[in-house]
């Protein structure tokens, strides 16, 4: 069985924000100044918007990253539409078969997102299970924290702590959730393809993929 690497990028819902409990969006009452008011409630509204990104039920995919472990480059599939975000995972889910994919903080965030989403639009639903001690995927947090028994840090950490200076993300986390309203789109492609290879590159280090040659072999 060979390794599938995934990363996903997710967005709220238009219109997610019904569903979550009223708050009030005021400033506090010390606020006088009406610019600095409006740019506390506008805050106030974009933390809102990043924690629809990381709502099961109230988010959306808007990009799904995979490689091959061994010899392809990141691929990513971008869903600016809800009919293409369908598209994306049916074609991921063929490229599930036989594979175990490998993730970071996929057991937390992007497979409960996979199975939640496929339930929303009507997909089957791929044979994944979320425990962490049954699956038969990998994610290299999980392996990090040794199961959660220590603190974690994030991927954009080991690539700077590892010394891989020539991967550099285009966009934060919260930059990625926003992408619909920014446009970033070319952006978020190479977001996503980041942290696609910075997955890869972690695995090798952690000796849970062998170092691949991709470089062609000479012709004589």
């Amino acid at each position: 069985m060979s390794f599938l690497i995934l990363d996903l990028a997710t967005t709220g819902l238009d219109g997610a924000e019904e569903f979550l409990s009223e708050e009030i969006l005021a400033a506090p009452s010390n606020y006088k100044d009406p610019s600095k008011i409006d740019a506390y409630i506008a805050g106030k509204r974009a933390e809102r918007a990043d924690r629809l990104a990381l709502d099961l039920d109230l988010c959306r995919i808007t990009a799904v990253g995979t490689a091959e472990w061994d010899s392809e480059e990141p691929q990513v599939d971008l869903c600016q539409t809800e009919e293409q975000e369908r598209t994306a995972l049916l074609r991921l889910g063929q490229r599930l078969v036989g594979r175990q994919l490998l993730t970071y903080n996929g057991l937390k965030f992007d497979l409960p997102v996979l199975l939640r989403r496929c339930l929303y639009l009507d997909l089957p639903v791929p044979d994944i299970r979320i425990d962490k001690y049954r699956t038969r995927d990998v994610d290299l947090w999980d392996r990090l924290t040794f199961h959660g028994a220590v603190a974690g840090h994030s991927l954009s950490f080991y690539c700077k702590r590892l010394g891989w200076t020539d991967l550099r993300k285009s966009l934060s986390g919260a930059d990625e959730a926003r992408v619909p309203q920014t446009g970033q789109w070319a952006e978020l492609a190479a977001s996503v393809r980041h942290d696609v290879e910075a997955i890869r590159r972690l695995a090798v280090w952690l000796q849970l993929l062998p170092v691949v040659d991709t470089e062609p072999e000479p012709i004589v």
